[in-house]
């Protein structure tokens, strides 16, 4: 007689079971061998095709609205989002994309309760809302969730061909037991090799950011990691000291939301400036070196932190430039000032669906600035690929939390597997005995 084969519906136990105590197979091979042969049989027969990750109409509906919305409305999401949303339009998921799109919407479905994600709030539509769209949305978290169960099947079924097939060493039976010797998993793997070191991006590069100003340029000579942050004059006075005309205001305020600031926005601590009170810095015009207005090194700038912000005093020199800026605070064509800085520490968090980052400390405050203009309501490279590091973190925990239940998961269907073997084990002992 041949070898059994899996009927149609039937499941591994089952199959098992039966193959196990059929009598060609007893009487051909040992428990052991019989054991191997039935699994390899059913998952032989059962192999598992190519998944397919063609995205749905809907899904690609989603993403092209998340882009038109972004491109309208200068909000939510980041280039790693357009970058997704491109790959779904195109169809160019992956396995690993898969996983993303699952992982991203998992964290975020959290921004649905956010004002503006829905019509007919106040400011519709949220950036919660684009970045939502971006990821292909509620048919898109469908979608992903049900792929990754599938990806999930995949995967643990390759591994019980490569991991059953071993399973059982050698089996010794004596009078009171049976004994099963079993091989090491190959599943007994720390948690820290499970875990990748790296989790590389399709779109690493962030785009719209590559024109650099010159006042930029100036200090990328000095340092690669500063940035630059605009504000409204706070509390401006100008006054009268002896023959001294000085300027009074706040070069930034503590715990104020900022404007978006290309992907997220911003709040300064009030620890950021500790320590930093006593650096060399300077107060300038445009932050142009070379329009000099004070300095702390000298006493012509003074600085202090209160609850508001960090406050200046500077003394403005009476030259042609320090005249005109005089002139134009006075007339209010100056209203803007900004402060050059390095970031030491800073962290984030997601609230209604934006990135928020909070500057916990800089490192090293480089100049106060009146300016003409914001320059720089953009965010510089450094600040988004800190917001690009941190998002990567939280996808690594979410991963690394994924991957813990999957392996108590794995033990306890491990420790099932083990108890259902010697239940038929001895089920084919007992039949044998009583042949």
């Amino acid at each position: 007689m041949p070898i059994p084969k899996p009927n149609e519906n039937e499941n591994k136990d089952d199959f098992v079971g039966r193959c196990m105590i059929d009598e060609t197979m007893v009487s051909e091979y040992d428990e052991d061998q019989r054991y191997a042969i039935c699994l390899g049989v059913f998952d032989e027969e059962r192999a598992v095709g190519d998944i397919d990750l063609t995205p749905t109409k809907e899904m690609v509906a989603n993403a092209k609205e998340g882009l038109e919305l972004r491109k309208e409305f200068g909000r939510g999401g980041t280039e790693i989002g357009v970058g997704s949303a491109k790959a779904i339009i195109n169809n160019e998921i992956t396995e690993e994309r898969v996983k993303r799109i699952f992982s991203y919407l998992s964290r975020h479905e959290v921004d649905k309760k956010g004002q503006g994600f829905n019509k007919g709030e106040e400011g519709y539509p949220s950036a919660g809302l684009i970045a939502w769209k971006l990821w292909s949305g509620d048919a898109g978290f469908k979608w992903s969730e049900r792929k990754v169960k599938e990806l999930k099947d995949m995967e643990e079924n390759k591994e019980v061909i490569l991991d059953e097939k071993r399973h059982i060493q050698k089996i010794e039976e004596t009078e009171d037991s049976i004994i099963v010797y079993y091989g090491k998993s190959i599943k007994d793997v720390p948690m820290e090799d499970e875990m990748p070191e790296e989790m590389p991006e399709e779109n690493e590069h962030i785009e719209g950011h590559e024109e650099e100003e010159e006042v930029e340029t100036i200090y990328k000579r000095s340092n690669p990691n500063a940035e630059i942050r605009t504000f409204n004059i706070q509390d401006l006075d100008l006054r009268q000291e002896g023959d001294d005309n000085v300027v009074v205001g706040y070069g930034s305020v503590f715990n104020s939301l900022s404007n978006e600031l290309g992907g997220f926005r911003e709040i300064i601590a009030p620890t950021a400036f500790e320590g930093r009170l006593n650096d060399d810095v300077r107060f300038l015009f445009n932050h142009d070196p070379n329009m000099l207005l004070a300095r702390s090194t000298n006493g012509t700038l003074k600085m202090s932190v209160d609850e508001v912000g960090l406050k200046y005093e500077a003394h403005i020199p009476d030259t042609s430039t320090g005249r005109d800026v005089l002139t134009l605070l006075r007339n209010n064509t100056l209203n803007q000032n900004s402060f050059a800085f390095v970031v030491e520490d800073d962290s984030w968090e997601v609230r209604d669906g934006v990135n928020i980052r909070t500057i916990n400390k800089v490192s090293m405050l480089a100049d106060i600035s009146l300016v003409s203009y914001p320059a720089y309501n953009e965010a510089k490279t450094i600040a988004l690929r800190s917001m690009d590091e941190w998002q990567k973190d939280e996808e690594k925990k979410v991963m690394k939390e994924n991957l813990k239940k999957e392996k108590e998961e794995r033990e306890k269907e491990e420790l099932d597997l083990t108890k259902r073997s010697l239940a038929e084990l001895r089920l084919s002992i007992i039949n044998k005995k009583s042949n």
